[in-house]
């Protein structure tokens, strides 16, 4: 299954994502008007999600996203960690 969700999330900014699940994340693509730097700090947010199941906790996905923006130094500008992790929670229903 392929689900879309576009939302404008608190911080400001549009989260849109496309997400090809079955009872794991299989593909995911997170897009948007916000902005990430370093931008291929996405990527890898993208394929930390790959592999979970569809009804994985917001909570874990915040931890897996803030790890990585952490490891990477990333400034994220319009959008956190939360608000990526509930446009997906959204789109996997």
């Amino acid at each position: 299954m392929i689900a879309h969700c576009s939302r404008k999330v608190k911080e400001g900014k549009i989260v849109k994502v496309e997400v090809e699940f079955d009872d794991v994340i299989k593909k995911l693509r997170i897009t948007g008007d916000f902005f990430l730097h370093p931008e291929e700090v996405l990527d890898d947010i993208e394929k930390s999600m790959v592999g979970l199941k569809k009804n994985v906790s917001s909570d874990a996905m915040v931890i897996k996203i803030r790890n990585i923006v952490r490891d990477y130094n990333t400034q994220m500008i319009g959008i956190s960690p939360e608000s990526i992790a509930e446009v997906l929670k959204e789109a996997l229903k």
